[in-house]
Protein backbone atom coordinates (compact mmCIF):
# COMPACT_ATOMS: atom_id res chain seq x y z
CA UNK A 1 0.00 0.00 0.00
CA UNK A 2 1.42 3.38 -1.03
CA UNK A 3 1.38 5.81 1.93
CA UNK A 4 3.22 9.08 2.53
CA UNK A 5 3.10 11.41 5.52
CA UNK A 6 2.90 15.16 5.14
CA UNK A 7 2.10 18.22 7.25
CA UNK A 8 -0.61 20.54 5.86
CA UNK A 9 -1.98 23.88 7.05
CA UNK A 10 -5.66 24.20 7.93
CA UNK A 11 -7.82 23.62 4.85
CA UNK A 12 -11.39 24.78 4.28
CA UNK A 13 -13.65 23.04 1.78
CA UNK A 14 -16.98 24.02 0.25
CA UNK A 15 -19.57 21.53 -0.88
CA UNK A 16 -22.82 19.72 -0.28
CA UNK A 17 -23.50 16.56 1.66
CA UNK A 18 -25.78 13.65 2.48
CA UNK A 19 -26.07 11.50 5.59
CA UNK A 20 -25.18 7.85 4.90
CA UNK A 21 -25.13 4.78 7.16
CA UNK A 22 -21.68 3.09 7.19
CA UNK A 23 -22.97 -0.28 5.99
CA UNK A 24 -24.48 1.43 2.92
CA UNK A 25 -21.44 3.57 2.06
CA UNK A 26 -20.12 1.56 -0.90
CA UNK A 27 -23.58 1.72 -2.51
CA UNK A 28 -24.93 5.13 -1.41
CA UNK A 29 -21.78 7.23 -2.01
CA UNK A 30 -21.63 6.39 -5.76
CA UNK A 31 -25.41 6.94 -5.97
CA UNK A 32 -24.97 10.37 -4.36
CA UNK A 33 -22.28 11.25 -6.94
CA UNK A 34 -24.50 10.06 -9.81
CA UNK A 35 -27.52 12.01 -8.57
CA UNK A 36 -25.55 15.21 -7.94
CA UNK A 37 -23.74 14.92 -11.27
CA UNK A 38 -27.06 14.71 -13.12
CA UNK A 39 -28.49 17.67 -11.16
CA UNK A 40 -25.50 20.01 -10.86
CA UNK A 41 -22.73 19.06 -13.28
CA UNK A 42 -23.95 17.54 -16.55
CA UNK A 43 -25.05 20.79 -18.24
CA UNK A 44 -22.28 22.81 -16.60
CA UNK A 45 -19.48 20.58 -17.95
CA UNK A 46 -20.91 20.85 -21.46
CA UNK A 47 -21.12 24.65 -21.47
CA UNK A 48 -18.62 25.73 -18.76
CA UNK A 49 -20.96 28.71 -18.30
CA UNK A 50 -22.44 28.90 -14.80
CA UNK A 51 -26.06 30.02 -14.67
CA UNK A 52 -26.54 29.91 -10.90
CA UNK A 53 -24.45 30.85 -7.84
CA UNK A 54 -24.04 27.12 -7.05
CA UNK A 55 -22.67 26.44 -10.54
CA UNK A 56 -20.28 29.40 -10.20
CA UNK A 57 -19.06 28.01 -6.85
CA UNK A 58 -18.58 24.54 -8.39
CA UNK A 59 -16.27 25.95 -11.05
CA UNK A 60 -14.46 28.49 -8.84
CA UNK A 61 -13.69 26.03 -6.04
CA UNK A 62 -13.27 22.78 -7.96
CA UNK A 63 -16.20 21.12 -6.19
CA UNK A 64 -15.93 17.45 -7.09
CA UNK A 65 -12.16 17.12 -6.73
CA UNK A 66 -12.60 16.04 -3.10
CA UNK A 67 -15.03 14.16 -0.91
CA UNK A 68 -15.18 14.32 2.88
CA UNK A 69 -16.34 11.47 5.10
CA UNK A 70 -17.27 12.95 8.50
CA UNK A 71 -18.28 10.39 11.13
CA UNK A 72 -21.44 11.08 13.11
CA UNK A 73 -23.41 8.96 15.58
CA UNK A 74 -24.36 5.83 13.64
CA UNK A 75 -23.75 7.43 10.23
CA UNK A 76 -21.40 9.68 8.35
CA UNK A 77 -21.88 12.90 6.47
CA UNK A 78 -20.53 12.43 2.96
CA UNK A 79 -19.53 15.60 1.14
CA UNK A 80 -18.77 16.33 -2.49
CA UNK A 81 -16.37 19.23 -2.04
CA UNK A 82 -13.75 21.56 -3.40
CA UNK A 83 -10.99 23.63 -1.80
CA UNK A 84 -12.69 26.90 -0.76
CA UNK A 85 -11.09 29.95 -2.33
CA UNK A 86 -13.24 32.51 -0.48
CA UNK A 87 -16.27 34.50 -1.46
CA UNK A 88 -19.96 33.84 -1.29
CA UNK A 89 -21.26 30.51 -0.01
CA UNK A 90 -24.44 29.99 -2.04
CA UNK A 91 -27.56 28.54 -0.47
CA UNK A 92 -27.33 24.74 -0.48
CA UNK A 93 -23.55 24.72 0.02
CA UNK A 94 -21.61 24.81 3.27
CA UNK A 95 -18.04 24.94 4.57
CA UNK A 96 -15.93 22.31 6.35
CA UNK A 97 -12.51 23.03 7.86
CA UNK A 98 -9.78 20.54 8.67
CA UNK A 99 -7.33 21.91 11.28
CA UNK A 100 -3.61 22.17 10.61
CA UNK A 101 -2.47 18.58 10.80
CA UNK A 102 -0.16 15.82 9.76
CA UNK A 103 -1.75 13.54 7.18
CA UNK A 104 -1.36 9.90 6.17
CA UNK A 105 -1.88 10.04 2.39
CA UNK A 106 -2.75 6.89 0.42
CA UNK A 107 -3.02 6.57 -3.35
CA UNK A 108 -4.52 4.12 -5.82
CA UNK A 109 -4.92 3.69 -9.56
CA UNK A 110 -7.87 2.30 -11.45
CA UNK A 111 -11.49 2.98 -12.36
CA UNK A 112 -13.90 4.44 -9.83
CA UNK A 113 -15.56 3.53 -7.57
CA UNK A 114 -13.74 0.18 -7.31
CA UNK A 115 -10.19 1.49 -6.89
CA UNK A 116 -11.18 3.94 -4.15
CA UNK A 117 -13.37 1.43 -2.32
CA UNK A 118 -10.57 -1.17 -2.40
CA UNK A 119 -8.12 1.45 -1.09
CA UNK A 120 -10.53 2.43 1.68
CA UNK A 121 -10.87 -1.21 2.76
CA UNK A 122 -7.08 -1.64 2.78
CA UNK A 123 -6.52 1.57 4.79
CA UNK A 124 -8.88 0.44 7.56
CA UNK A 125 -8.10 -3.30 7.49
CA UNK A 126 -4.31 -3.17 6.91
CA UNK A 127 -2.79 0.24 7.67
CA UNK A 128 -4.93 1.22 10.67
CA UNK A 129 -4.46 -2.00 12.71
CA UNK A 130 -0.69 -1.94 11.96
CA UNK A 131 1.19 1.28 11.15
CA UNK A 132 -1.89 3.36 11.95
CA UNK A 133 -1.70 2.41 15.63
CA UNK A 134 1.29 4.77 15.95
CA UNK A 135 -1.09 7.70 15.43
CA UNK A 136 -4.37 9.14 16.67
CA UNK A 137 -6.97 10.49 14.31
CA UNK A 138 -7.07 14.29 14.25
CA UNK A 139 -10.85 14.71 14.14
CA UNK A 140 -13.64 12.50 12.89
CA UNK A 141 -13.26 13.02 9.14
CA UNK A 142 -11.09 11.89 6.25
CA UNK A 143 -10.63 13.18 2.73
CA UNK A 144 -11.00 11.50 -0.65
CA UNK A 145 -8.87 13.14 -3.36
CA UNK A 146 -9.67 12.86 -7.07
CA UNK A 147 -7.52 13.82 -10.04
CA UNK A 148 -8.90 15.28 -13.26
CA UNK A 149 -9.32 12.75 -16.05
CA UNK A 150 -11.26 9.70 -17.12
CA UNK A 151 -12.51 8.13 -13.88
CA UNK A 152 -13.04 4.80 -15.68
CA UNK A 153 -9.45 4.55 -16.97
CA UNK A 154 -7.15 1.84 -15.55
CA UNK A 155 -4.58 4.63 -14.98
CA UNK A 156 -6.95 6.98 -13.12
CA UNK A 157 -5.42 8.20 -9.82
CA UNK A 158 -7.26 8.89 -6.58
CA UNK A 159 -6.41 8.92 -2.90
CA UNK A 160 -7.50 8.91 0.70
CA UNK A 161 -6.00 11.32 3.22
CA UNK A 162 -6.38 10.69 6.95
CA UNK A 163 -5.55 13.53 9.39
CA UNK A 164 -3.34 12.20 12.20
CA UNK A 165 -1.51 13.36 15.33
CA UNK A 166 0.77 11.90 17.97
CA UNK A 167 -0.74 9.26 20.26
CA UNK A 168 -2.27 10.44 23.52
CA UNK A 169 0.41 8.83 25.70
CA UNK A 170 3.09 10.92 23.94
CA UNK A 171 1.00 14.04 24.39
CA UNK A 172 0.34 13.13 28.04
CA UNK A 173 4.08 12.62 28.61
CA UNK A 174 4.84 16.03 27.12
CA UNK A 175 2.11 17.59 29.27
CA UNK A 176 3.49 15.91 32.42
CA UNK A 177 6.98 17.19 31.60
CA UNK A 178 5.68 20.75 31.12
CA UNK A 179 3.70 20.61 34.38
CA UNK A 180 6.74 19.26 36.24
CA UNK A 181 8.93 22.07 34.88
CA UNK A 182 6.29 24.63 35.83
CA UNK A 183 6.15 23.24 39.39
CA UNK A 184 9.93 23.24 39.75
CA UNK A 185 10.20 26.82 38.54
CA UNK A 186 7.35 27.94 40.80
CA UNK A 187 4.90 28.81 38.04
CA UNK A 188 2.42 26.29 39.48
Amino acid sequence: MNVTYEHKPAMTFIGFSASIRPEEGYQKCPEFWDREYAQKYARLWQTMRPETPVEAAILENGIGLFAICDEKDGSFEYWIAGLYKGGEVPEGLKLYTFPESDWAMFSAKGPLPGSLQALNTRVWQEWFPGEGQKYCGNGQAMLEVYSPGDMQSPGYECGIWVPICKPEEENEGQTAEIVSTMMITGIL
